[in-house]
Parts: C-alpha cells; sequence; structure tokens
C-alpha cells in the first residue's frame, strides 16, 4: 500500500507493473480542451491520461478510481479519453470510476461496500454486481440526491 507521503508518482509508477489490484483514493481532474491532460494527483506531481495508457500492465484487474470526475468526457460530442479509458488501455479488465466529482464521506463508505461485496478470489468478475448492490443501497437512502450515487460506474466485461 502506498499511503499519504509514500505514494509518490515514483512510487506508484514502480508498482503499477506487479499489481492486480489499484485503488485510488485522491484528487483527479478532468481537461476538457486536452481529455489527455487528465490526471491523478500524488503526494509529488500528478500522473496523467497519457501517462497511464502508455503502461502495458499484463496482470492488471481492477482499478478502482474513487476521485473526481475520472470518467468525465471531453467536449467533443464522441470524447472517449479520460482516466477510466486510460487504465483499461494499460490493461485494466475492470474500472470503478466516477462521471462527476463526490461527495467523499458517500464516497469512501461506497468504496468499503464494494469491497464487501467482491467475493475473496483473484478476479473482480463480479465487480459490476458489487457496484450494483452499492448504488441500489446509496440510492434507497438518498433516493433524491443522484448526484450522491448516480456518478459512480463500472466498466468492462
Amino acid at each position: 500500500m502506498l499511503v499519504d507521503s509514500a505514494a509518490t508518482v515514483a512510487a506508484v509508477r514502480a508498482a503499477l507493473p506487479a499489481t492486480t489490484w489499484a485503488h485510488f483514493a485522491c484528487h483527479a481532474v478532468s481537461d476538457f480542451n486536452a481529455p489527455a491532460g487528465g490526471a491523478i494527483h500524488l503526494e509529488d506531481g500528478v500522473i496523467t491520461v497519457t501517462d497511464i495508457s502508455r503502461l502495458r500492465l499484463q496482470s492488471a484487474e481492477l482499478a478502482y478510481l474513487s476521485a473526481c470526475s475520472t470518467a468525465d468526457r471531453g467536449l467533443g460530442a464522441n470524447e472517449s479519453i479520460n482516466l477510466a479509458s486510460a487504465f483499461h488501455l494499460a490493461g485494466f479488465r475492470h474500472v470503478i470510476a466516477t462521471l462527476w466529482p463526490l461527495n467523499d464521506t458517500i464516497a469512501a463508505g461506497a468504496a468499503r461496500a464494494f469491497y464487501q461485496h467482491l467475493p475473496d478470489g483473484t478476479t473482480a468478475d463480479d465487480a459490476a454486481l458489487a457496484l450494483h448492490r452499492v448504488i441500489r443501497k446509496l440510492r434507497a437512502e438518498h433516493p433524491d440526491r443522484p448526484d450522491l450515487w448516480a456518478g459512480l460506474i463500472h466498466s468492462g466485461p
């Protein structure tokens, strides 16, 4: 685990090739004018969409991007360049991402619940179902606040 000051750009880049599951709980930005410039903010800098998409990860299974707007689209109607798609290009089969900024408390609780809903194992084949269960619970708790739950998405097989 790379937490707080240990989550540097160099440390994350070094760890990703051997990682099967990655969880990012940090800040992220989208760049609507230049989507490849979207980035995850780490302790000492950023890792951009371009940086991530250039990786070739052989064993990547799940990337959970608990950060704002990691699946946000650019200004172009057909634009699909974002952090979530970059993690797919890098090799992650499943990506959990966000369409817009999320409430920090809701995001943390959703992540905890997501992992509780996943069966033990080495694959994330039930990631979509686990996220669906989390979203249904959040929707039941906050039916008039889709901004709190509708922005969480799963992308993958």
